[in-house]
């Protein structure tokens, strides 16, 4: 943007005052530089008000003693030939303005150099960063005494001759310093023969190395290099001295097994010296050429020359991929101070420091390499401890200092964001806030001085100022397998700024209040009685506020399978006298301290009861010992049939339950399938809750779900394997409901884990051609399950209900299976009769018809209801469908012949709104549900 303006200016001479912006007596001019200011004009004059908008009218201005200050940009500014001239009291400067020297880029994607040096003298750049695409970057033409400090310089070359910064030979006294030079291919810096005095210290070189040939006085000292192949070469009669350089291998590829990472040629050996080195060479290079020779290590090369006498052999494995040097490294200390060149700050401008950890083994305190070992004492954070209007909170900063375990000495003030400042020698401070704020709220800040008055470090924080919350106290409540009467209650008193001074627990059973003297997060607590119990929790704090809060706690008991052995059978005397059992008998069943079941901890037992021989049609009530005989029944048949039901049972006080008939005289047969026990014995894995599921087939031989397709046939077992979900190492037991169809042969099924089994107990048994179902709670091996058929042919359908898992919180557990929850049982209640409009409508259910029964008899909470589901006179062949909510699922639990009443125990989910559904699938059908327990 040239105009006659800045002609005439240069033209009439760079002295005359016109000519420069802001004019200082002492120092000389200031002209500024931003191409993103609006108004910048490259015409002049370069004020702060009205900059330049590149570099070079600045630098064609600038006369001894003048000073350009460039401004950070997005993009690049223009390539750049500084001709300036000052003088060894009055240099020329380029800077960076401040805090902008990342961001000042010249030159850039463009096949020309970025920074020249032409004719220059006397003329110091720093935070300027030269850049080039396939060319130089920065070029030094008969210029004497430049230095560019503290900045970097890059080209993209690939041709692997071309330079990043290149010194042509009629140039001297040149200092490249703490910069970051950086090629994919070639030298980063090259010296030209009859260059004089060139000084490189401070720099990381990554990709290429140094070459200089014929130059007189070049002395590198604290560099580091990342080469491909070789890090500097000093030739043709070259002089100088090499100190304190750190190379490393750069990328993987190979050299010639004659590259060094340091070469000097004969002609200049004489006149080089090298010391204080760790020269770390690919693996197929050397450690150094020197005079023709090659050394591979820094032992052989001292012996031979005499030079190296400090050199380190092979020190890359202490030297971290980015060169820092980490603590106890053999860099560190261990530089000689007082080589040519070497400067008092590192690549980053660090100061030298003493490391107390590591021994002096240099001149003095400097570390090998580019960069310097820093104090590692920060300032690691800072912890606010209340962000709530009107109560007192503290701030503390979080120091880390590996060097010191003292902090005497230190100084902390502590801005909280609101305008307070407190000053505070102990690292903490106290504060109280007046007002609310929005999000992000305010940011307090720390700054941690030194007693010589030096800067430590700082930290902030963001604290969000908020009114005082409610006091909130939450609790929740279950129990585990190990301790099924036990309530594990976990409890938080919520965020409350001020201490708790009482916290006091209930737990619903009449068992005096626990006050709670600190804080904990787990309380057990064992009931005497299983069910379903409210625990509460009443907090008081500092500030009288108080607040309740409540959580229902159901404990009982968990299953164990055990059997199937029979326990009763009256045609033979197992169990009670032998003979059938006449109309209005009882069969006293003693099962506590029988066979599996233990003597005591036992509070329900679970029993396949069968009836046979029927002289008429009747019913059978199973019921605790000692209780009223309930409403309820669990076996519904008529004369001369056969009918299994599973049946779960509350335990009587002495031990026994009561089998009762109603009707004629019948046979009945019970065999042990598992018990509900509150005890569970060390080490016995079989202990389970239980974990409920949408039902779901798992088994239907007819369409080949789960086995092999087509009819099972006679003394024959067929195997099933649960779903993945279902069969980690927690599952050790399930709920199956199990269905046979078209047999060509009266016979019975046998449910078990270990199978193959032997046909001493039934699961169910059926007559030929008929559709009958039964449920089936055996253990799980390995995630399998036994089905074995007695006669004929037969199809099997099996719906998976819930599992048995012994899965346990706090333990290693077993992603795959569910938790499992304890067993309440009850006394068996009628709460559904579509006959008397008992829980619905007093009207047979319709096909396809769905009820939705409200459970008011169990507890808030409970996941499943242990239902006997019984299907009274239907009017086609049918099945009967429980479930809690959601979509039908295609499965059943009561499959009935037309006219024939038929009972099967269910395990049904219970819904989100408390309720359970029965599905009819054809004709209509009365409905009869009977409570027999609930699921925590």
């Amino acid at each position: 943007m040239a105009s006659a303006a800045l002609t005439a200016l240069l033209v009439g001479g760079l002295g005359v005052g016109s000519a420069h912006a802001d004019p200082d007596p002492v120092t000389g001019t200031t002209f500024y530089v931003n191409d993103e200011a609006t108004g910048c004009d490259d015409a002049g004059p370069g004020t702060a008000a009205e900059p330049f908008c590149q570099i070079q009218p600045a630098a064609d201005a600038a006369v001894a003693g003048d000073t350009v200050r460039i401004a950070g940009n997005s993009t690049f500014y223009a390539p750049v030939t500084v001709r300036s001239t000052g003088t060894a009291d009055a240099p020329v400067t380029f800077s960076a303005a401040t805090g902008d020297g990342s961001r000042v880029n010249v030159g850039g994607p463009r096949l020309t150099t970025g920074i020249t040096f032409s004719g220059a003298r006397y003329v110091d750049m720093t935070g300027i960063r030269a850049r080039a695409a396939g060319a130089t970057a920065l070029a030094v033409q008969g210029s004497q005494h430049i230095s560019f400090d503290a900045a970097s310089a890059q080209s993209t070359a690939v041709d692997g001759t071309t330079a990043v910064i290149a010194v042509d030979g009629t140039s001297s006294d040149i200092a490249l310093t703490r910069l970051d030079v950086d090629q994919p291919a070639g030298p980063d810096v090259t010296s030209a023969a009859g260059a004089r005095n060139i000084t490189l210290a401070g720099d990381t070189f990554e990709g290429g190395g140094v070459a200089a040939a014929g130059t007189t006085g070049i002395d590198l000292a604290g560099d580091t290099f990342w080469t491909v192949c070789g890090a500097i070469s000093l030739t043709d009669g070259s002089s100088g001295s090499v100190e304190n350089t750190v190379t490393l291998p750069y990328g993987t590829t190979a050299c010639s097994a004659t590259t060094a990472e340091l070469t000097v040629d004969a002609a200049s050996a004489p006149q080089v010296s090298a010391d204080y080195n760790a020269l770390n060479p690919p693996s197929t290079g050397t450690d150094y050429d020197w005079a023709g020779t090659a050394y591979a290590t820094a032992q052989a090369f001292r012996a031979a020359t005499g030079e190296g006498s400090h050199d380190l052999d092979q020190t890359v494995l202490t030297i971290p991929a980015g060169g820092l040097p980490t603590e106890h490294s053999p860099l560190i200390d261990s530089a000689d101070s007082d080589a040519p060149g070497e400067l008092s700050t590192d690549v980053g401008g660090h100061p030298r420091v003493d490391d107390p950890l590591v021994a002096d083994t240099g001149t003095g305190h400097d570390d090998r390499g580019a960069t310097e070992f820093q104090d590692p004492f920060t300032v690691k954070g800072l912890t606010v401890s209340a962000g709530y209007v009107g109560v007192p909170g503290t701030a503390t900063a979080q120091l880390g200092n590996p060097w010191s375990d003292s902090l005497d000495g230190l100084t902390y003030t502590f801005d909280f964001g609101d305008g307070t400042t407190v000053t505070s020698t102990t690292g903490s401070a106290s504060h109280t806030y007046t007002q609310t704020t929005s999000d992000p709220g305010i940011e307090a800040s720390v700054v941690v001085t030194r007693a010589d008055g030096t800067r430590a470090g700082a930290a902030s924080s963001w604290v969000r100022v908020s009114p005082v919350p409610d006091l909130a106290p939450a609790i929740g409540c279950g129990s585990t397998t190990s301790s099924p009467d036990t309530a594990q209650c976990t409890y938080d008193t919520g965020f409350d700024p001020y201490p708790v001074t009482s916290d006091r627990i209930t737990y619903g059973d009449g068992s005096a209040a626990l006050s709670v003297t600190a804080r904990q997060d787990l309380l057990q607590h064992t009931y005497k009685a299983p069910g379903t119990y409210t625990v509460t929790q009443t907090v008081t704090d500092s500030d009288g506020r108080t607040a309740t809060a409540t959580a229902r706690a159901t404990v009982g008991a968990d299953f164990v399978a055990a059997g199937p052995v029979r326990m009763l059978d009256t045609r033979y005397g197992t169990g009670a006298p032998k003979g059938p059992v006449g109309p209005g008998g009882v069969v006293r069943l003693k099962v506590l301290g029988v066979g599996y079941v233990p003597a005591s901890g036992v509070t329900a037992v679970t029993l396949n009861v069968t009836d046979t021989g029927a002289t008429a049609a009747s019913y059978v009530s199973v019921y605790p010992d000692g209780t009223a005989r309930p409403s309820a029944s669990n076996l519904n048949f008529g004369a001369g049939q056969d009918n299994p039901n599973l049946v779960t049972v509350r335990v009587g006080a002495d031990g026994y339950v009561d089998l009762y008939n109603a009707h004629g005289e019948v046979n009945l047969v019970a065999d042990l399938e598992g018990y509900y026990t509150t005890r569970a014995d060390d080490g016995d894995l079989s202990v389970s809750g239980l974990a409920t599921m949408p039902p779901t087939r798992v088994l239907d031989t007819r369409d080949g779900t789960g086995a092999a397709k087509g009819a099972v046939g006679p003394r024959s077992t067929t195997t099933l394997t649960l779903p993945t979900y279902a069969r980690g190492w927690a599952t050790v037991g399930a709920v199956l409901n199990v269905t046979v169809t078209g047999g060509t042969s009266s016979g019975y099924v046998i449910v078990e884990c270990g199978g193959p089994v032997s046909p001493t107990t039934s699961t169910l048994n059926y007559r030929a051609g008929q559709t009958a179902s039964n449920l089936a709670v055996p253990c799980v091996s390995a995630g399998k399950i036994h089905i074995y058929n007695s006669a004929g042919h037969v199809q099997l359908i099996a719906d998976l209900q819930g599992l048995f898992t012994n899965q346990q919180a706090g333990t290693d557990v077993d992603t795959t299976a569910p938790y499992g929850g304890p067993f309440v049982a009850t006394a068996p209640t009628r709460f559904l009769d579509t006959r008397t409009g008992l829980g619905a409508t007093a009207k047979p259910l319709g096909a396809n018809g769905t009820l939705t029964v409200k459970l008011t008899q169990v507890p808030a909470g409970a996941s499943a209801v242990l239902v006997n589901l019984t299907g009274v006179a239907p009017t086609a062949a049918t099945h009967l469908t429980a479930y809690g909510d959601g979509t039908l699922p295609t499965v059943s639990n009561d499959n009935l012949t037309a006219g024939r009443t038929r009972p099967v125990l269910a395990v049904v989910p219970v819904g989100a709104d408390g309720s359970i559904r029965i599905h009819n699938a054809l004709g209509s059908v009365g409905v009869v549900a009977d409570l027999e327990g609930y699921y925590g």
